[in-house]
């Protein structure tokens, strides 16, 4: 995956450039104030760390001093227990600090120290064991002993604290300054960072939507019939350049087809007379239909094949309105009228509108009333998509669900409120869908279905979900038999 992103072009990789050198940019900035505010906390650290030493230490002497004379005053055995703890800790410590090979001045202190804590434990250990083997005059020298030389361990103590506190006094003072440094310094790279993150997002952006920009403004002048514009060049290597080819292609191709269509005049001239008279004396549909076949086989004679297909979709599209409303087909000859229908706004919309079919095998002989399907997939686009600018998808899925079969008709479009759901759902409210070009609107389409298959509950035959700004999805619950044809009297809105 990652040999792919680094080998991908165009905006993509322009995108990932981007948020790389942000991202590393930016991260390098806090690993180094991470690490400063790491280094400062060390070196106060240290500092601290002589202090809390020396004064445990410290601690630990007087503590040996008063239980030494607490037992020689009292013989309390736990007196004596907590005496041989602090005797076996200052022993281990002394120790630690004599087998250091450090001998700068604060150091060689700390050792006669620890030589100092030596004699003392031996004084007062030869205190106690006078005091047990009940010695007075002995234990009381010793223990005199052991006073004077707790006295200089704590003088001492006192002057290697001071000199720690003069030493830490500096250390504080040189950090502190460094401290005051370098936050100015991370706030001037912090500000930096910023600096640079905006430049290059408007940069990157700039870069990639300008061509955009200018690609979109000609779109516009040649949705508006203006087809004279003058083919954009960009420099760009990455997909908005292909679109731009693509585009200036398109506006050559258009121009191509406009002057071929000028040379079909006469056909055309023929066809609007024909949907005019359809028009104005409500033109028998037959004559209609036949007319558009004439046209097709004209085109095909002087080789405009593209429009002749064109027309032949359209003549089949009339063919199969001809029939009558009540009549019975099969799903598969639903789904071809909706193709012959998608290609009609296909030729009319280029990509604009995308069609999905995904339907199982098994269901494509399910009967149903005629005229079904192209309606609600009409009703998508009318509704959904036609006044939309992104580009539109019609999805058609089929297939079976226990006794019944589902078509899924769902489109990416608009949307609608729940209101006009139910609206559309209520059988006894106005038509809200009289637009179609068919004239066969949705209340039409639950009425047929509900008398083909004998069923009393629209639930039971149709679905509507919607979301605005996603798109809705229209849901025909079709019985896997046919239902009785009651079909009664079914009102062609």
């Amino acid at each position: 995956m990652l040999r792919d992103l680094w080998k991908a072009g165009g905006i993509r990789k322009k995108l990932i450039i981007y948020y790389l050198i942000v991202t590393v940019l930016m991260g390098m900035t806090s690993f180094y104030s991470y690490y400063n505010a790491k280094v400062a906390i060390e070196k106060l650290k240290s500092i601290f760390v002589d202090y809390v030493y020396l004064n445990n230490l410290n601690s630990d002497v007087n503590m040996l001093e008063t239980e030494v004379e607490r037992y020689l005053a009292t013989k309390s055995s736990d007196a004596l227990l907590n005496y041989y703890s602090l005797y076996n800790k200052l022993e281990n410590k002394a120790s630690d600090i004599l087998s250091q090979n450090y001998y700068d001045t604060d150091s060689l202190m700390l050792k006669d120290i620890a030589n100092m804590i030596n004699k003392l434990l031996e004084e007062a250990d030869a205190a106690v064991n006078a005091k047990r083997g009940r010695i007075t005059s002995e234990y009381i020298d010793h223990f005199t002993k052991s006073i004077k030389i707790s006295d200089y361990i704590k003088f001492y103590m006192t002057n290697l604290l001071n000199n720690k506190l003069q030493e830490g006094s500096a250390k504080y003072a040189s950090i502190t300054k460094n401290m005051e440094y370098l936050s100015y310094l991370n706030i001037f790279l912090i500000l930096i960072s910023i600096g640079f993150s905006i430049f290059l997002a408007f940069l990157f952006t700039y870069k990639i939507t300008k061509p955009i920009i200018d690609l979109s403004h000609l779109a516009v002048r040649v949705s508006k019939g203006d087809f004279e514009v003058r083919p954009i060049e960009l420099k760009t290597n990455d997909e908005i350049k292909v679109l731009s080819e693509a585009f200036n292609k398109m506006v050559v191709n258009i121009k191509k087809y406009i002057g071929e269509i000028k040379k079909q005049a006469e056909m055309e001239r023929k066809i609007k007379e024909a949907e005019l008279k359809a028009l104005q004396s409500q033109i028998n549909p037959h004559f209609l239909f036949n007319t558009l076949n004439a046209a097709a086989q004209l085109a095909m004679m002087e080789g405009a094949e593209k429009s002749a297909e064109f027309i032949e979709n359209v003549a089949n599209l009339f063919r199969y309105n001809l029939k009558k409303l009540d009549s019975t087909v099969t799903l598969k000859d639903e789904i071809e009228n909706v193709k012959r229908y998608i290609y009609i706004l296909k030729t009319r919309f280029g990509d604009k509108i995308d069609f999905k079919l995904d339907v199982e095998e098994e269901v494509l002989d399910l009967e149903m009333p005629c005229m079904i399907l192209q309606p609600v997939v009409e009703n998508a686009f009318i509704h959904g998509l036609e006044d939309v600018e992104r580009d539109g998808l019609i999805v058609l899925k089929a297939y079976k669900e226990g006794e019944k079969v589902l078509v899924e008709i769902a489109d990416n479009g608009v949307g609608m409120e729940q209101e006009k759901i139910k609206a559309i759902l209520a059988l006894d409210s106005p038509d809200v869908d009289k637009k179609h070009v068919t004239g066969i609107g949705m209340h039409n389409i639950i009425h047929r279905l509900l008398v083909f298959y004998d069923i009393s509950s629209v639930e039971d035959v149709i679905e509507i979900k919607s979301e605005i700004g996603k798109g809705t999805k229209v849901t025909l619950k079709i019985p896997d038999k046919k239902g009785e044809r009651n079909y009664g009297q079914v009102v062609n809105s």
